[in-house]
């Protein structure tokens, strides 16, 4: 009856209310929320308990009602917290569904009989079951495994271990030690370790994915050494992965050093990195090539020891691909010309300019060498006949690059260029340094005297009595004459024959008859006299009365002097240019000046003769004033009556000078040979007793020394 009671009091309770409206339309609880919410102020609520509210106007109305339940609509069942042990130090757990609090007193308090500390803020449950008995390391392992999936942790702390959050496990200093003294028991504890082969920054970055985030404390790059955290089977972990790591990795790689010939090391190991891939490719980390430009050389590590042969075969083909790119260093020892002479037909042929050792280009070659740069800048084509491999190197782009330095103490050639390149000057060089063709020149050098039948000249003599000579004029043709119209020419066939027959009619003298040797296009000067001094210029000084006079002297070449250019054409005739200078030093008689006159007569031409056949050049005519004087000794120096015994003859005597040349070509040795014993022949002073006898007493002592 009483709950009777009491549900009809509840039931008119809930009609009073729903009969309270106020004039607005709304009801009381509405309102009041209403109100509340005008207010900014929360609803008070009572917990527990409730009473009845009165309907009438003006008392207290109903405030409403809240309670709080415990959220849980299954029962999870009561947690089983056991752990037993079989007598022999082995222990079974049996923890389900445990709070942490209770599975460390199981675990820490009555199996081990350890102090603990749980912190309040490490809440949650933990579930441990083995299969069979663990020893009590295990056990502590087990506990911090399931610690740590609540992200807490052991520490000790001045002999108590205390079970906190993870984010102070480190707040205190734990114990710090080595692998081989680690202290036993739970809690995080601290190793150093020694790295024996791998760097302790890449060991860092190796743990760091496999372990505990903050496992890894810190690495001393100095000493190779790494610091880590964490508990007994988390530092098993660390130590167990170091050791898969830190490995003799050199133990492991392939090395190979390729020295290379004429390719530089940079430029090989960066095409071969793009053969490889070893730049962002696969091969990236895999193989490494490494130049050495000390040794000329190519180094090579990688882990697989397939690829030293891959990168041999390749380092060889671009090595060898290289001689006809890189710069090379060559030497052509020249055989035939002197060096600074081939070196500037070189540059000409590439039209360049030949730089001497004084040059600001050349101020770093070494004594008696000479550089030329050879470029392709200014090269002019010349039009050749036919293919010609001058021609062909002077227009190869490919060519023009190249550095000669000429050293003309060893008569060589040192080039600067690429193989292929060198290859072409070679060909040009094999065509310019060949054996030059040499020229015998028979000269002589004679005065005729011109009287009697020879007194209008050698010319008209010729001429008009009917000797079947051929005279040409210097000036004609194709010579060239420093006077044109006063020298003539003609040719011969033996010097000897003309001079007998001018020496049956008139004196010849025989100023000079030389015997040159000169090289195909080589200047040969022949000299015969004396150097006089000769004043060039005087001067005196204006500020001091008796100052001296001071003279400029310039030695000047008097007597005989012949100078003959020979070239070879291959038809076997020489064009011979000619200077010939014959000059007499007299006494100045038209000026003040203390010094002699030079009396010249010069010829300068160019002719072209056939090989062995003499030519002669003549037209020079020298008029001289001669005054003879004799006397009687004693008689002859006295006053007056001494004219009676002296005797004054004037004379004007007039010589023409007169040139024969005759050249002989000598191509090659045996040329030379024969040349040597027909002049041998002719300059022999043995007498016909002395041929008999064996020759001179000297040719005679130097047979005897022979036997």
């Amino acid at each position: 009856m009483l709950i009777k009671s009491s549900n009809r009091v509840v039931l008119c309770t809930l009609l009073a209310i729903a009969g309270c409206t106020s004039p607005s339309g709304k009801d009381f609880f509405t309102e009041t929320v209403d109100s509340l919410h005008a207010k900014n102020s929360p609803l008070r609520a009572g917990y527990g308990s409730s009473r009845p509210l009165t309907a009438a106007s003006g008392a207290r109305r109903f405030s409403g009602a809240q309670y709080e339940g415990s959220g849980n609509f299954v029962s999870s069942g009561a947690p089983v917290t056991q752990v037993t042990a079989d007598g022999s130090g082995q222990y079974e757990l049996n923890l389900v569904n445990a709070p942490i609090a209770e599975a460390a007193k199981a675990v820490l308090g009555d199996a081990l009989h350890l102090n603990y500390v749980v912190d309040p803020r490490v809440q949650g449950t933990v579930t441990l079951q083995t299969s069979q008995p663990v020893s009590q390391d295990s056990l502590v392992d087990i506990l911090e495994s399931a610690l740590a999936v609540n992200n807490a942790g052991i520490t000790n702390r001045a002999g108590t271990y205390q079970i906190v959050p993870l984010s102070d496990i480190m707040s205190s200093t734990p114990s710090v030690s080595v692998p081989s003294v680690s202290p036993s028991g739970p809690g995080v504890k601290v190793q150093v370790l020694q790295l024996q082969y791998i760097a302790a920054d890449e060991m860092k970055t190796i743990l760091e994915p496999i372990t505990r985030q903050g496992s890894v404390l810190r690495v001393d790059s100095t000493r190779n050494l790494i610091t880590v955290a964490g508990n007994n089977s988390d530092l098993d972990a660390i130590r167990e992965a170091i050791s898969v790591f830190d490995v003799d990795w050199m133990r492991g790689m392939s090395v190979a050093l390729h020295p290379l010939k004429t390719s530089k090391p940079a430029a090989v190991a960066t095409e071969l990195d793009s053969i490889f891939g070893t730049k962002g490719g696969p091969g990236a980390k895999v193989i490494q090539f490494i130049p050495n430009d000390r040794l000329n050389s190519v180094l090579v590590i990688t882990s697989r020891p397939a690829y030293l042969s891959r990168a041999a075969v390749w380092i060889g083909k671009l090595d060898k691909l290289a001689e006809t790119n890189e710069d090379q260093l060559f030497v052509y020892q020249i055989q035939n010309r002197p060096a600074k002479e081939l070196a500037e037909v070189l540059s000409s042929v590439l039209g360049t300019s030949v730089k001497t050792s004084g040059d600001a280009a050349g101020a770093n070659v070494s004594p008696d060498m000479t550089p030329i740069a050879l470029a392709s800048d200014g090269i002019t084509p010349v039009p050749l006949t036919g293919p010609s491999p001058l021609l062909e190197l002077a227009q190869d782009e490919r060519a023009a690059h190249a550095n000669v330095v000429a050293d003309v103490e060893n008569n060589a050639l040192l080039i600067q260029t690429t193989a292929r390149d060198y290859d072409r000057i070679q060909r040009i060089l094999t065509k310019l340094d060949v054996l030059p063709t040499q020229v015998m020149l028979e000269a002589v050098i004679a005065e005729v005297m011109l009287k009697d039948e020879l007194k209008f000249g050698l010319r008209w003599f010729f001429e008009n009595n009917g000797m079947k000579i051929s005279l040409t004029d210097v000036a004609s043709g194709f010579t060239g004459a420093s006077f044109p119209g006063l020298g003539w020419t003609y040719a011969t066939d033996n010097i000897q024959v003309t001079l007998n027959a001018l020496s049956s009619i008139t004196d010849v003298n025989v100023i000079s008859a030389p015997t040159i040797m000169a090289l195909n296009n080589q200047k040969a000067i022949l000299q015969v006299g004396d150097q006089v001094p000769i004043i060039t210029q005087q001067a005196v000084g204006t500020t001091t009365a008796d100052a001296p006079i001071v003279n400029s002297v310039e030695m000047k070449d008097t007597g005989v002097i012949l100078t003959v250019t020979p070239r070879i054409n291959n038809a076997g005739r020489v064009m011979l240019d000619i200077q010939q200078e014959v000059s007499n030093v007299t006494k100045t008689t038209s000026s003040g000046i203390d010094s002699p006159t030079i009396q010249q007569r010069k010829i300068q031409t160019r002719v072209l003769v056939n090989d062995g056949e003499s030519l002669a050049l003549g037209g020079l005519i020298q008029e001289r004033n001669n005054i003879d004087r004799g006397q009687v000794p004693i008689l002859g120096d006295i006053p007056i009556i001494g004219n009676a015994f002296k005797n004054k003859t004037d004379s004007i005597g007039r010589t023409e000078l007169i040139i024969f040349i005759r050249p002989r070509v000598v191509r090659d040795i045996a040329e030379a040979r024969e040349v040597t014993a027909e002049f041998r022949g002719k300059i022999s002073l043995q007498t016909p007793i002395q041929m008999r006898r064996g020759g001179t007493k000297l040719q005679q002592d130097l047979k005897r020394l022979a036997n």
